[in-house]
């Protein structure tokens, strides 16, 4: 087995190795431990499995029904899911030492020496959790059968956002919904609309509403210990406080790690009191970039209103962690450098220095994500001239942090949130030449910002010649 890490010794590389030796090279802990949403309904292995069909087959990674339907809360109950046949298969596989078909997307992120959700997920659970791996394995029936007791829920609670990001849509955001209606039909390039398409008929953003549904996750409460809020804009949906209420209610705030990503714009103080109770929160604010360029990306959000949480969540109680998740993609790969120059010059006090996952940021400072989906603004599909342009800024950045943001070398040769986090996605943006999708980027970049009234050549000058 080639580890995705560093062969000689480092913290993860170890944890490979102990894994392995107690399950298989394929494990990953979140189909034993973990239930995951999507926004309409639909359960999926988890979020990375769901984009490792990016531009093929947009329900990869959804847990199937023994009728081929993919299982779907507004006629489905959790735990009928949770030991179906497909969760059972997938366990199999993982622990014969093969890759379900649903999980390319981790080992191909790993193949570029990127932290893959399975590695950072399985490793937080065994080092940070206490999750007890053999005992898993040991508690798993011959047909894949698991104990019905969830640890970590990740809740999509619906679509309903108040922000249109330019790499969503009306899947994850019900503020794209009117921009949809004026983009398809004018749209020509076939493979842009294919990954554009939304049938409002077909999906289900009430799901969350259901009585059965709330009566299962009630009842799992005293197993959690983990709670993710995705949108959609997690705050703006009321079912959201309504669960962390109950936890509170029940009396197991102490047990449970609230994790978000969400825009921040609704943090208020009410919501920081409710958070100050439980045993920790980790709040991930989505920001691509600085100022205009971040209100261009995250439209028609305001970067001032971004600027204003950070520094009010910044003053937060000990138990919140605050962090930025950044969704890598065309319009930011070459601002990152700038955009993480602006970051260290803000003096953050925790999201400078903080831990994400247990691990100190270091040279990497943000939670980097890559835009898989739509495939139109993965960062493969720059020109050559383009991605050398990329590669000097980054070498620049590395020389600049070095001496604006001292730290020692764990934090930039061992920490995989440091540089080697930079390292992974230069190698995923010269892994493939997928320049051939540029026509279909113009397309939708121009057509989008003629029913925005944006212009996206003078946002993203360095942008111009691809538009």
């Amino acid at each position: 087995m080639n580890y995705w890490y560093d062969k000689e010794g480092s913290r993860l590389g170890d944890f490979q190795r102990e894994v392995e030796s107690k399950a298989s090279c394929t494990f990953c802990v979140l189909p034993w431990i973990h239930l995951a949403t999507r926004p309409n309904g639909d359960m999926r292995l988890c979020c990375t499995a769901n984009a490792s069909g990016a531009g093929v087959d947009h329900e990869v990674g959804l847990v199937k029904m023994e009728d081929g339907k993919p299982a779907n809360f507004a006629r489905n109950t959790p735990l009928e899911a949770f030991n179906n046949d497909y969760m059972k298969s997938v366990r199999k596989t993982m622990l014969k030492g093969e890759i379900p078909a649903s999980c390319t997307g981790c080992f191909n992120e790993e193949a570029q020496g990127i932290v893959s959700k399975r590695i950072w997920e399985t490793a937080t659970w065994m080092k940070d959790e206490g999750v007890d791996i053999e005992e898993l394995i040991a508690q798993t029936n011959e047909d894949g059968t698991v104990p019905e007791k969830l640890q970590y829920l990740d809740l999509r609670l619906g679509h309903t956002c108040n922000i249109k990001c330019v790499m969503c849509s009306p899947h994850d955001s019900s503020k794209w919904v009117a921009d949809h209606k004026k983009l398809i039909p004018v749209l020509q390039d076939p493979e842009v609309k294919r990954q554009m398409q939304w049938d409002r008929k077909e999906f289900n953003n009430k799901w969350h509403e259901k009585e059965s549904f709330w009566k299962e996750m009630y009842a799992q409460i005293p197993n959690l210990k983990q709670v993710y809020f995705a949108g959609g804009e997690p705050l703006m949906i009321k079912e959201h406080k309504m669960f962390i209420e109950e936890i509170i209610r029940q009396g197991y705030q102490d047990n449970v790690l609230l994790r978000y990503n969400s825009n921040g714009i609704l943090v208020d103080e009410e919501l920081i009191e409710l958070w100050s109770k439980f045993r920790k929160v980790k709040f991930a604010v989505s920001v691509d970039a600085s100022f205009e360029r971040d209100d261009y990306i995250r439209f028609p959000g305001k970067f001032s209103e971004v600027e204003r949480t950070l520094h009010m969540l910044d003053n937060t109680p000990d138990n919140i962690h605050v962090s930025m998740a950044t969704a890598v993609q065309i319009f930011n790969i070459k601002h990152i450098p700038d955009f993480l120059k602006w970051k260290v010059n803000s003096n953050f006090k925790k999201m400078n220095v903080g831990l994400i996952n247990g691990v100190t940021m270091g040279g990497g400072l943000v939670n980097a994500h890559l835009v898989h989906i739509p495939t139109f603004l993965n960062i493969t599909i720059l020109l050559e001239q383009d991605k050398q342009e990329v590669r000097e800024r980054f070498a620049e950045l590395k020389t600049w942090l070095w001496d604006n943001y001292t730290q020692d070398d764990e934090f930039w040769i061992h920490n995989p949130k440091g540089w080697r986090q930079w390292e992974g996605l230069l190698a995923h943006m010269d892994s493939a030449d997928n320049s051939h999708l540029l026509p279909g980027f113009k397309e939708y970049v121009n057509k989008l910002d003629a029913i925005r009234k944006l212009d996206a050549a003078k946002i993203f000058p360095e942008l111009s010649h691809l538009l």
